[in-house]
């Protein structure tokens, strides 16, 4: 059974189940931000970028470069932010918030993708600019 389909007193009694899920969650935000900054990185062969300063600004930028609108790219800001609290304060993650991540914010995942597919499609990005 995946962890988020069980009832929140399962979820909150079972440590592998937490376990679990804060390490998927952290491995594919961080695949989204690593996807978001390779994209910013191919894209200012042809336009100008600003250079993130930090997790969320990546996410910043793609908006700014209409990879994702305004509202989506609020969500993917908190998801950084939220990143950040899984590496750097991992003793005190409240488990009410990631398991209300894993019912509510997996769905971003593959928006994200649908995203940057899009924008790579629309706008003729390939990665053999970069060579």
């Amino acid at each position: 059974m995946e962890a988020r389909e069980l009832p929140y007193d399962e979820f909150s009694k079972d440590p592998l189940y937490q376990a679990g899920a804060e390490r998927f969650l952290h491995l594919a935000i961080e695949s989204c931000l690593n996807v978001g900054n390779r994209l910013l990185a191919i894209y200012q062969f042809s336009k100008p970028v600003v250079t993130p300063e930090t997790y969320a600004d990546i996410f910043k930028e793609m908006s700014r470069l209409g990879v994702v609108d305004h509202e989506f790219m609020q969500r993917l800001v908190a998801m950084a932010r939220f990143r950040n609290r899984l590496v750097h304060l991992y003793w005190d993650i409240n488990q009410e918030t990631v398991y209300e991540f894993l019912q509510n914010n997996l769905y971003d995942f593959k928006l994200f993708q649908e995203r940057v597919v899009k924008f790579l499609i629309e706008n003729e990005i390939t990665s053999d600019e970069d060579s």
